[in-house]
């Protein structure tokens, strides 16, 4: 189909004036900053300083659904390990071993790697025992990656007669 010299014309000026439209709103917000006047007393202010003294989250603060970082209890962990196998990301690392004489599953290592978790909450569904919680600690930040392991594990399992 063929188009029109006019109609060719007329699309360029709509192109050109668009153009000239998205530089004028571009220009608008970044000219302020660069001739040093002062943002705040053309717009309203929308960052708020972290952490700010006056309006600052506690956790009474909190919404009741807030999930936090997941937490363990261990002495409710039977070690079935529904956790990880539930875990889209494999936050969990778990290591337990049967004890002889109870015949109950020791859980040496429990790590849950906070920096791979989603906060899915797909863990705390899946635990029978309910051990898995979301607590509402919020800030998990951390210089290195190995501070976001947290361990709960029991560490080495009690020799015989000195179980708990």
């Amino acid at each position: 189909m063929r188009t029109s010299i006019v109609g060719t014309i007329i699309k360029a000026f709509e192109i050109l004036f668009d153009g000239i439209r998205s530089l004028i709103q571009a220009l608008s917000a970044s000219l302020p900053y660069l001739f040093n006047v002062n943002p705040n007393t053309l717009r309203k202010e929308v960052t708020e300083q972290y952490p700010d003294p006056v309006s600052s989250r506690t956790v009474d603060d909190l919404p009741p659904r807030t999930k936090g970082l997941v937490q363990n209890d261990i002495d409710q962990c039977i070690g079935c390990r529904e956790c990880a196998k539930a875990c889209p990301v494999d936050c969990f690392t778990i290591e337990s071993e049967r004890l002889e004489e109870t015949q109950k599953e020791w859980v040496s290592l429990f790590d849950i790697d906070h920096s791979k978790c989603l906060f899915c909450g797909l863990c705390v569904d899946v635990c029978p025992t309910n051990s898995l919680t979301h607590s509402k600690r919020y800030e998990g930040a951390a210089f290195n990656r190995k501070e976001m392991v947290e361990g709960f594990g029991r560490g080495e399992p009690p020799r015989r007669g000195d179980y708990r």
